[in-house]
């Protein structure tokens, strides 16, 4: 009965991504007193148009089509341990199973550098190049501060220590911060940064394969958001049932991917040097920070 819950919370999460988009493109558009799309539902109209056009395959890349098929299989598959750890986390909390999305969303992510570097076009190459510095040093942050906050969020419930819930709040802090990098908003969409404006390492793509790769990275952001939703409840699954921590979840993620959007508003593209350089430096101040508080705790 689980499993068929979490496969129908699957299945319903995967079709919110574009619809998201959609909302975030809408208040992005009030915020810069645009008109933006005509409605929320446009992301799912840009992505049937380009379904229906011709695929073009790049040169020398008849692999690209195969490898962002398993990025999408790779999202989508992430969705479903996620969607069966909001609905028993009230219950049990297994590690495992935690584990499970973090390797297919970094897996994802690397299926779909492949893909740029799988073309001649040098503006992919270079793009793919400067992402994958990026989710090197964002992979870190996203499964330290993941599992640390998780974990140490359902042990709140009998562990209301002070510095428990000092790790609680600077893992959730690291969390925050990755799930932000994770989705390619502003100012770390450096990949697509400089002399490769017109789509970076998109710049190869076209008609179908553009449409499943666009839709696979709504979804692997989404994912991240809902990973940071399921951070934020963790230390209320003793006083919410099932019924409850569902919808609260899927309120807490969209919140979260709308306020994402609205602070990229707010940014402009860092240099490629400066953008990492300050992750760099941001995760190394939080880890000497978080393995302090550790240490007290003990």
């Amino acid at each position: 009965m689980v499993s068929l819950t979490s496969l129908l919370v699957t299945v319903s999460f995967a079709l919110l991504p574009p619809l998201l988009d959609g909302v975030e493109r809408k208040v992005k558009a009030k915020i810069q007193t645009r008109y933006g799309p005509p409605t929320i539902l446009q992301t799912w109209y840009d992505l049937m148009k380009l379904w229906i056009k011709e695929l073009k395959i790049p040169t020398s890349s008849e692999s690209s089509f195969l490898l962002v098929s398993l990025s999408f299989l790779t999202a989508i598959t992430a969705l479903y341990p996620l969607a069966y750890m909001i609905v028993t986390l009230h219950t049990q909390f297994e590690p495992l199973l935690l584990a499970l999305p973090l390797t297919l969303v970094a897996s994802s992510h690397g299926l779909m550098l492949i893909t740029s570097t799988s073309t001649s076009n040098p503006f992919a190459i270079i793009g793919s190049y400067r992402s994958v510095i990026l989710t090197l040093l964002n992979e870190f942050g996203l499964i330290s501060g993941s599992v640390i906050a998780i974990y140490t969020g359902l042990r709140l419930l009998t562990n209301h220590t002070l510095s428990t819930t000092m790790i609680y709040l600077l893992s959730l802090v690291i969390l925050l911060f990755s799930t932000y990098v994770g989705g390619g908003r502003l100012p770390f969409d450096i990949h697509e940064a400089e002399p490769e404006l017109a789509s970076g390492i998109l710049i190869e793509l076209s008609g179908k394969l553009l449409a499943l790769y666009i839709y696979t990275h709504l979804l692997i952001r989404y994912v991240l958001t809902l990973l940071m939703s399921v951070a934020l409840i963790a230390p209320l699954t003793l006083v919410i049932a099932t019924p409850t921590a569902l919808p609260l979840t899927l309120l807490i993620s969209f919140i979260l991917y709308i306020a994402y959007g609205m602070i990229a508003v707010a940014l402009g593209r860092t240099r490629v040097d400066i953008g990492v350089k300050t992750l760099f430096i941001y995760y190394l101040i939080a880890l000497i920070v978080l393995v302090i508080f550790t240490c007290l705790s003990i």
